[in-house]
C-alpha cells in the first residue's frame, strides 16, 4: 500500500463506526419485530428460529449486540495497532537510512530516480525535489563518458550488481571522486523493478592516501625525494631504456665533514645546513635533472639523455660553485664542499643497484683524493670499496675478539735526556694480515662510527697500563692517550673519564688527553666546559697537531691546556728550508708566552733533535729516539735512555 498512514486509519475508524452501527440497526430492527410479536418472514428470516420466541430472545440479542461491537473494536484497535507498528517501522528505516554516512538513491526499472536520502543531499548539495523523476547519468561529472555508463548498467543487467569508483559533479559545480555500488532489486517474475545506488565520497580518503603516498616517497626536512622514489625512477627509466641508444648519468653527492656540524653546532643546525644546501643544489635542477636525497648528509643526482661526459662535468663544476659560499646558520658561516661520485649507464651498470654502488665507490674515492672533487667510477675503485666495506666488518670483530693492543712512543726531556711520559698508540694484531697501522683502519672506525667503542677501549687499556706500571714499582711519567674530535664531543665524556680513573685507580696527573683544533674550535663554550671539568679533574690537556688547524688565539687564551704539540709536518724541513725554522720558533715561542709546554713530534733526525734543543723545546718524541714498542719493551727504554748526542 502507498497510502497515508494517518488517512489509512482513519478510513479503517470509519469503517469499524459504519460496521458497528450496521449491527445496532439490525438489533434494533428485530428488538422492534420481537416487540410487535410479528410472524413476518422477513424477521423470521434474519433474525428469529421458526416457531415462538422465548421472552428472553431480546436479551440474547443484545449480549450479542454488545459482543459483536467489542470485537469489531477490539478487531479495529488490532489493525490499527498493527498498521502503526508497522509504519513505525518504516519511519524507522528512513531514519536509518537518513542517518546513514552513504548516500542512496532508489530509481525504478527506467532509472528514474524515486527517492534520496540525506546524505545524497549533502554530499550533491541537491534537494531531493530538484531530483527525484532524473537519472543518475545527468548528474555526473562527464569524465568517463556514455560509454563508460552504459558499461555499467550492462553489467548491472547481467550481474545484479556493480561497484567502482566514479567521478560526479556536485550542485555548485566541484568535482569529486566517490565509491559507488549499484545492486537491483528484482521481482518475482526475476526483472529489475528498482535499483539501490549507495555511494560515498571519498575525496578526503584519496586525499589522504596521497598525502601517505608522498610522505612515502619524499624527505620531511628538504621535501626532496627520497631512496624508494629513486628505485622507483630507475625503474621507469630501464624498464625503456635500451643500451647504445639511451645514456644517463647517476651523481652520488656527499658533503664534506658534515658530522663536524652536528657534533659542534647540534642536529638543529645540521638539519637547516642539510635544507640550505638542498635547496641549492635544486636551483640547478631541471627536467632532464632530478634531485633525490639518498639519506643522512647524501643526495643523488639522476641525469637522463646524455650525449657525453662533458654535459655531466659542467653540471658538477655548477653543483659544486653552488655549494661554495657560506651558509648563515644560526650566525655560523659554515662553507660546505662536496665529494661526488658518477657513475654512467650503461657502461658502468645497467640497473639502478649497480649505478648506485659504482657512484658510492667513486665516491669514496673523491674523499680519499682530498675530499672537495669528483671521480667516475673505474673498475678498481670497486675493488677498494670491497676491501673498506671488508675492512669495517673485521674492526667490529676485532673490538670483539680483542685483536686490538696498544703501543707506546717514550716522550723525551731535551734537558734530561729521560723519559718523561709515553703516547699510547692502537694497533690491530690481524690474525692473518699482522700488525695493521693505525692509518689504514681509523679512517673506517671513524666513518663507521666504530671510533667511539674503539677510543673508549684505548683510554681503558692506556689507564690500566699505567696502573700495573706503578702496581710493579716502575714510573714512565704520563700517560698521553688521543682523543677523536667524536669521542671529545659525547655529552658523557667527561663521565666517561671519570669512570676509567675510578675503575684503574691511577692518579688524575698521570692521564694527559691530546684533543685536535678543530675539536676544540667547534663549539668553543661548550669545549671550554668540557675542558675546565677535566682539568678540575687533574688530568692533563694538550692541543696535538698544533698548527694544522685553525685556532683563534684569543681563544687559545681561555682554554686551560698544559701543553701544544707541534705537528710532525712542521719539522720536516728545519734543517734546510729558514721559512720551516722560522714557523717552529714562532710556535714554540708562542706555547711559551702562553705559559704552555711544548711537545715535537716526528723527531726523525739528529739535526732536527739539535735544533729543537738550541730553542729549549721541552719534550720531544720520534723515530729518532725510539719507534714505539709493547708495554714490556718500552719499560727499559723508560730505565736506560739517555738523550743521544750522535746521530741515531
Amino acid at each position: 500500500m502507498a497510502l497515508n498512514p494517518v488517512l489509512a486509519g482513519r478510513k479503517l475508524r470509519l469503517l469499524a463506526f459504519g460496521l458497528i452501527i450496521l449491527i445496532w440497526c439490525a438489533i434494533g430492527f428485530d428488538l422492534w419485530a420481537i416487540s410487535q410479536d410479528s410472524d413476518s418472514a422477513s424477521v423470521d428470516y434474519l433474525f428469529l428460529p421458526l416457531g415462538n420466541v422465548a421472552p428472553s430472545w431480546s436479551v440474547q440479542l443484545l449480549i450479542l449486540g454488545v459482543v459483536m461491537t467489542i470485537l469489531v473494536i477490539e478487531g479495529c484497535r488490532f489493525l490499527l495497532s498493527m498498521r502503526e507498528r508497522a509504519g513505525n517501522l518504516l519511519k524507522l528505516h528512513r531514519s536509518v537510512i537518513d542517518h546513514a554516512s552513504e548516500a542512496m538513491i532508489l530509481t525504478d526499472a527506467a532509472q528514474r530516480i524515486l527517492s534520496v536520502n540525506v546524505a545524497f543531499e549533502q554530499i550533491t548539495g541537491y534537494a531531493a525535489h530538484e531530483v527525484i523523476g532524473q537519472t543518475p547519468t545527468q548528474l555526473s561529472a562527464g569524465h568517463s563518458g556514455l560509454n563508460f555508463h552504459r558499461n555499467i548498467w550492462d553489467f548491472v543487467a547481467e550481474n545484479g550488481f556493480w561497484e567502482g569508483e566514479v567521478w560526479d559533479r556536485r550542485k555548485d559545480g566541484g568535482i569529486y571522486p566517490k565509491l559507488m555500488r549499484i545492486s537491483a532489486i528484482r521481482d518475482e517474475a526475476g526483472h529489475a523493478s528498482h535499483f539501490v545506488a549507495n555511494f560515498a565520497d571519498v575525496s578526503d580518503a584519496k586525499a589522504q592516501a596521497e598525502r601517505f603516498d608522498y610522505l612515502a616517497h619524499h624527505d620531511q626536512l628538504t621535501n626532496l625525494p627520497n631512496r624508494l622514489a629513486l628505485d622507483a625512477h630507475l625503474g621507469n627509466i630501464f624498464d625503456s631504456a635500451m643500451p647504445g641508444i639511451n645514456r644517463l648519468a647517476l651523481l652520488i653527492i656527499d658533503l664534506d665533514n658534515f658530522k663536524t656540524v652536528n657534533d659542534s653546532l647540534g642536529h638543529h643546525a645540521g638539519d637547516r645546513l642539510l635544507a640550505e644546501i638542498a635547496r641549492r643544489l635544486g636551483g640547478e635542477m631541471d627536467r632532464a635533472k632530478r634531485l633525490f636525497r639518498l639519506g643522512g648528509d647524501e643526495f643523488v643526482v639522476v641525469l637522463e639523455q646524455i650525449e657525453s661526459n662533458d654535459e655531466v662535468i659542467t653540471l658538477l663544476d655548477r653543483l659544486i660553485r653552488s655549494t661554495g659560499p657560506a651558509c648563515d646558520i644560526d650566525g655560523h658561516q659554515l662553507r660546505c664542499t662536496l665529494s661526488i661520485g658518477v657513475s654512467v649507464y650503461p657502461e658502468d651498470g645497467q640497473d639502478g643497484p649497480t649505478l648506485i654502488r659504482n657512484a658510492d665507490a667513486a665516491m669514496y674515492a673523491a674523499k680519499a683524493a682530498g675530499r672537495n672533487n669528483f671521480q667516475f667510477f673505474a673498475e678498481q675503485m670497486n675493488a677498494a670499496a670491497n676491501k673498506r666495506l671488508h675492512l669495517e666488518s673485521e674492526l667490529w670483530r676485532a673490538l670483539a675478539e680483542n685483536q686490538l693492543v696498544l703501543h707506546y712512543q717514550p716522550q723525551i726531556d731535551l734537558l734530561s735526556g729521560k723519559v718523561v711520559g709515553v703516547e699510547a698508540l692502537v694497533r690491530w694484531c690481524h690474525p692473518q694480515r699482522g700488525m695493521i697501522a693505525p692509518g689504514d683502519f681509523i679512517p673506517v672506525a671513524e666513518e663507521s662510527g666504530l671510533i667511539l667503542p674503539l677510543g673508549q677501549w684505548v683510554l681503558l687499556a692506556a689507564c690500566r697500563q699505567v696502573r700495573d706500571w706503578l702496581d710493579a714499582g716502575i714510573d714512565m711519567g704520563e700517560m698521553a692517550v688521543n682523543i677523536s674530535a667524536h669521542q671529545f664531543r659525547q655529552p658523557d665524556f667527561v663521565q666517561s673519564v671519570q669512570q676509567v680513573l675510578a675503575e684503574t685507580g691511577i692518579p688524575a696527573e698521570r692521564l694527559e688527553l691530546e684533543i685536535t683544533e678543530s675539536s676544540v674550535m667547534h663549539g668553543v663554550d661548550s669545549a671550554i666546559q668540557t675542558l675546565a671539568k677535566l682539568k678540575a679533574m687533574g688530568v692533563r690537556l694538550a692541543i696535538d697537531d698544533f698548527g694544522t688547524g685553525y685556532s683563534s688565539l684569543a681563544y687559545l687564551r681561555r682554554f686551560p691546556l698544559d701543553r701544544l704539540k707541534i705537528d710532525r709536518s712542521f719539522l720536516a724541513d728545519v734543517e734546510y728550508d729558514p721559512d720551516a725554522a722560522s714557523l717552529v720558533t714562532s710556535i714554540v715561542m708562542l706555547g711559551r708566552s702562553l705559559g704552555l709546554q711544548l711537545v715535537a713530534e716526528g723527531v726523525e733526525n739528529f739535526a732536527q733533535a739539535e735544533f729543537l734543543r738550541t730553542l729549549e723545546c721541552e719534550r720531544v718524541q720520534g723515530f729518532h729516539f725510539y719507534q714505539p714498542a709493547s708495554a714490556a719493551d718500552v719499560v727499559g727504554l723508560g730505565r736506560t735512555l739517555e738523550y743521544p748526542v750522535q746521530p741515531a
